[in-house]
């Protein structure tokens, strides 16, 4: 049976929208925002909802679709409760939790309000995979040494386990058989252990763990943050960009363009290179620390995300770790291809799918 998928990926500067049929993408496109203009007058993200449910809309009518031909709407997951992995119903209480900001506030979730809404006009369902906060972490992985303050999974869940899938089928195993280290590099960085089919620990690289990446800070001296949280120089709000947004690559060399640094390092700028390779060495390092969640077994080691496009960065990591386990890549993204394929997995039973609660 065929099943036509309407797919929406809603970022911070951007709109992606794709149509399937089955596994085969008929139309995608990616609509960028300028924040200073599109959002300006715009307070909150929610605010937004309007006018990214008419850029979708948009996009189904110029590829000459209307909503009724759709089986299925699906969206990139908010962050919510902590979920197993998987693919689910967005319901009113995924929603809702979204709305909530208990647990952040990401345009994603418009994404999911949008998802149900059209999906309730056309009474069919919407689904999201792999949520940013599956949570499938052992005891040992959730305890830092500060009472009632715990380590939580919040990662790159949907392009990791969609690579962690990808990898098992390049080494003719299960990946529920599957001992693996996924490194995802973009604009921030999850380093993840995946034992058996599930995610035993793995970096919060949005809120100031892990290594620093092109725009995230990373791992900080807490006395170093507490002091500055009490210089009476930064409110909150600008503490915490030079934590995600502003951290990382931009504070240090004043851009997030990888590119651009490596041209940089290329043209002969010391300084530039002994801060790229300082991030690697921290990527590297957390490699290490993954390995030890593994106990040492490790199948692969794979790279993903937009990062993983660069030769200088794959090739001083595997310097590093290379003697842990052999390399793969599987660079980009890939988030609307992996929605496609989590979403048909569970519609053909392969999967179940599960209610949010």
């Amino acid at each position: 049976m065929d099943n036509l998928l309407l797919i929406m990926n809603l970022g911070s500067t951007s709109t992606k929208v794709a149509i399937y049929k089955n596994k085969e993408c008929l139309h995608q496109d990616t609509i960028r925002h300028d924040k200073d203009t599109s959002f300006r007058a715009l307070n909150d993200i929610w605010e937004q909802y309007d006018f990214r449910k008419n850029i979708i809309t948009d996009f189904v009518h110029q590829c000459k679709y209307k909503l009724s031909d759709f089986n299925y709407i699906i969206s990139r997951g908010a962050p919510v409760k902590a979920m197993n992995s998987g693919t689910y119903r967005i319901n009113e209480a995924m929603v809702n939790d979204a709305k909530s900001r208990l647990y952040g506030n990401h345009p994603c979730g418009v994404g999911c309000a949008i998802a149900l809404d059209l999906a309730d006009e056309l009474n069919i369902t919407a689904l999201t995979v792999d949520a940013p906060c599956i949570d499938e972490f052992i005891p040992q992985s959730r305890y830092t040494g500060w009472k009632d303050v715990y380590r939580k999974s919040f990662y790159q869940a949907l392009n990791q386990k969609a690579v962690g899938r990808k990898l098992a089928n390049e080494l003719n195993k299960d990946y529920n058989d599957l001992n693996a280290i996924i490194v995802h590099m973009g604009g921030g960085m999850s380093i993840a252990a995946h034992h058996k089919g599930k995610v035993e620990d793995v970096n919060n690289g949005l809120d100031g763990d892990g290594p620093m990446a092109p725009e995230r800070a990373g791992t900080l001296p807490a006395g170093e943050v507490l002091r500055y949280a009490y210089s009476d120089k930064y409110t909150y709000e600008q503490l915490y960009r030079m934590i995600n947004g502003k951290g990382g690559l931009f504070s240090l060399l004043g851009t997030t363009d990888c590119k651009e640094i490596e041209q940089m390092i290329a043209d002969g700028d010391k300084n530039a290179k002994e801060i790229y390779d300082a991030m690697i060495y921290q990527i590297a390092k957390s490699i290490g620390s993954a390995t030890i969640t593994l106990k040492g077994e490790v199948d692969a080691i794979a790279f993903t995300g937009g990062l993983a496009y660069s030769e200088y960065i794959v090739n001083e990591i595997s310097e590093w770790c290379s003697f842990i386990a052999p390399i793969h890549l599987f660079p980009g993204e890939n988030e609307i291809e992996s929605l496609a394929e989590g979403a048909l997995l569970a519609i053909s039973g392969e999967l179940p799918i599960q209610n949010y609660k």
